[in-house]
Order: C-alpha cells, then structure tokens, then sequence
C-alpha cells in the first residue's frame, strides 16, 4: 500500500494513550523493548488500509467503555478498529444512500 502515514508515530501515540489509560501498557520485563514494541505495531499497521489505522483513537475508546483493567492486546485492538472502520463505512454509504434518495424525490 502507498500510504503516507507515520506507522511508528501511530503506534507511540497508541502506546502513550495505553500507559495513561492504564498507568502501562507493556510487562515490565518487556520496558527495554518498547521501541521494538513500537515497529511490530507500526508494521501490523501497515498491513491495514489508511482508513483502519485513524480510526485507532475510536478503537481505544471503545475498548476502554468495556471497562477492563488491562490494555488490550494487539490483534484485539487491531480487531476493534477495523470494527470501528467498517461502521464508520456503513454510516456514511446509508448517508449518501439518503441525500440521494432526497434528491431524487
């Protein structure tokens, strides 16, 4: 994919909203390896459509009105957000769905 956003800065804004989210969002045996942390998510990112990636901040929220007390794991929230994107997806084509249908009125 030709995609000119910023993986390894998407994946320390995630990790920056988890350890205040959650006061940590990786073991402390694993805190020296933080940035790889932060290339294997940059690279999980990479993987998704442009679309996927920006909706992390919904994902997050999502997960957090869940409650636990734990971060999520990668593949969940990875789940999550392309959950949020297809919604998001869903609402503007039921959008453009209406203003056509009003239009053709």
């Amino acid at each position: 994919m030709d995609s000119k956003l910023d993986y390894i800065d998407i994946a320390s804004q995630i990790y920056t909203r988890l350890e205040m989210e959650y006061g940590w969002a990786t073991p402390k045996s694993q805190n020296d390896q933080i940035p790889e942390l932060w290339k294997f998510l940059a690279s999980q990112l990479a993987r998704h459509d442009d679309m996927i990636v920006l909706s992390w901040t919904e994902a997050l929220d999502k997960i957090s009105d869940e409650g636990s007390e734990f971060p999520p794991k990668i593949p969940k929230l990875l789940m999550m957000m392309r959950r949020c994107a297809r919604l998001r997806t869903e609402r503007s084509d039921e959008i453009v769905k209406y203003l056509q249908e009003k239009q053709n009125v």
